[in-house]
């Protein structure tokens, strides 16, 4: 949000609100703020901050929204929560130094929305079994975090939103759990081999649940990997592979293509260090997929394979391939020597950003392609002036699109 409109936003927040409203966001405060009267305060956000402790007892008896996100937080006193007997929000993201909550979090007896992202917590405190009307808990990137009492979860009866992606503690355990939360509707999760996963596709909730995001991470029991349960997922929107170094190919059985079809609201993929894939040629199946990232999987050869591409053109007829796509980010693959081997139209196409993929000297476009949008081409000078293009008209139509980035002669001489 610009400056001037927040500042706008709060003044008139603070107008009609006689007060109520305490915001402190990027005031680069170190310890908790005074104030004289915090029983009429109703919102609070410290946000973006340095705060290390919160070590004085609030007494805030109609504080509804906490935001304590991106700070410093190391401790946070049993005591803190004692008096916010109707506070309903709490966000304590970000804090990459916080590792234990307090048990007094369980006197928050009307809080609904948790986030605890992106903190190095390690276990959760039975206590939450207290938070009867939580409906939002997001334990996202809490990759340190290691237990959770059996039978936690399962007694959050209200829950609603249970977002788990990048979280250390095990999916398996969980999804046993959730089984009988009966008003879950949004679920992220993380898997970190095919045998997880595989398990995971057997339980009802995984099939009737939201699943939006889901994270394949350090997969290491797996050269060859079946994403049918991921492909059946109605709603889920993002998929990320991370640091799979083993896996050398991703499958969909025959009967899926040959089906209803599969990823129907994938929009996101995402890629990191999956060194021995040689194609990504699987993203075909996603119709209306906006956005691809693609980083450092040093054996990637080609994203779209076209002897893959015409066994399911055969199953599938007309693919419209990459008919929604967006963004196309492809940086540090150093094999990579294709996208794919004939133009595309690319009719949505805004932006390509390629980056160390020396061996790529030929992009999927000619003078139709994104005819009639605003395309932008990031990428190293040297690297732009190395590629192949169909045809003159081609090099010509595409001359304007190109936005320069610092080039590696630069960085050196820096």
């Amino acid at each position: 949000m610009h400056d001037v409109i927040r500042d706008t936003a709060l003044w008139i927040a603070g107008e009609s609100e006689n007060g109520r409203f305490f915001v402190k966001s990027g005031a680069q405060l170190k310890e908790q703020p005074k104030a004289k009267k915090w029983e009429e305060v109703t919102r609070m956000s410290l946000m973006v901050n340095q705060i290390e402790n919160l070590t004085e007892i609030l007494e805030c008896p109609n504080l509804q929204t906490l935001f304590l996100g991106t700070n410093d937080l190391k401790v946070i006193i049993n005591d803190f929560f004692n008096f916010m007997p109707m506070l309903r929000v709490l966000d304590l993201s970000r804090n990459e130094n916080l590792e234990e909550l307090p048990v007094g979090i369980a006197k928050l007896v009307s809080l609904e929305h948790l986030n605890l992202s992106f903190t190095k917590i390690r276990k959760l405190p039975v206590e939450l079994k207290a938070l009867e009307k939580l409906k939002y808990l997001n334990l996202e990137c809490t990759v340190d975090l290691e237990m959770i009492p059996q039978q936690l979860i399962s007694s959050i009866s209200k829950l609603q939103v249970l977002k788990m992606e990048g979280c250390g503690y095990g999916c398996l355990l969980v999804l046993e759990e959730i089984e009988h939360l009966n008003y879950l509707n949004v679920l992220t999760l993380s898997f970190r081999s095919a045998s997880e996963l595989e398990k995971a596709s057997r339980f009802n909730k995984f099939f009737s649940c939201a699943i939006e995001h889901v994270g394949l991470l350090d997969f290491r029991d797996s050269r060859s990997l079946n994403i049918m349960a991921l492909a059946k997922l109605q709603h889920l929107c993002t998929l990320s592979l991370w640091s799979c170094m083993d896996l050398e190919e991703v499958k969909i059985e025959r009967n899926i293509i040959e089906g209803a079809g599969c990823f129907h609201s994938l929009r996101y993929v995402a890629l990191t260090g999956c060194n021995h894939l040689r194609d990504v040629s699987w993203v075909t199946f996603a119709p209306h997929l906006e956005e691809l990232w693609i980083y450092g999987c040093n054996g990637l050869e080609e994203i779209i394979s076209e002897e893959k591409l015409g066994e399911v053109a055969e199953l599938k007829g007309n693919l419209n391939l990459f008919s929604k796509l967006d963004y196309l980010l492809l940086d540090g693959l150093p094999k990579l020597k294709t996208i794919y081997h004939h133009a595309l139209p690319f009719p949505q196409l805004k932006k390509v950003h390629i980056t160390g993929c020396p061996m790529l000297k030929k992009l999927p476009l000619n003078s139709n392609s994104a005819k009639g949008q605003r395309l932008i081409i990031e990428g190293q000078e040297r690297w732009w002036k190395g590629v192949e293009w169909e045809d003159e008209f081609t090099r010509i139509a595409f001359l304007p699109t190109f936005k320069p980035l610092i080039s590696e002669e630069m960085l050196d001489t820096n």
